[in-house]
């Protein structure tokens, strides 16, 4: 179930992040961030999963 939790949460990072790619940065930081953050812990819970 955590390998799931954390590609959904990659996933839906990746999903955010995308959109913005073509926005003002200025305009959008705090979508920046919040999608930033869901990338960090979508991936950092891949790798403690996967390196087991």
């Amino acid at each position: 179930m955590a390998k799931l939790t954390a590609w959904l949460m990659t996933l839906i990072g990746v999903l955010w992040v995308l959109p913005l790619l073509g926005l003002d940065i200025g305009a959008v930081i705090s979508n920046w961030l919040i999608a930033l953050s869901f990338l960090v812990i979508g991936v950092s819970k891949l790798m403690r999963n996967y390196k087991k």
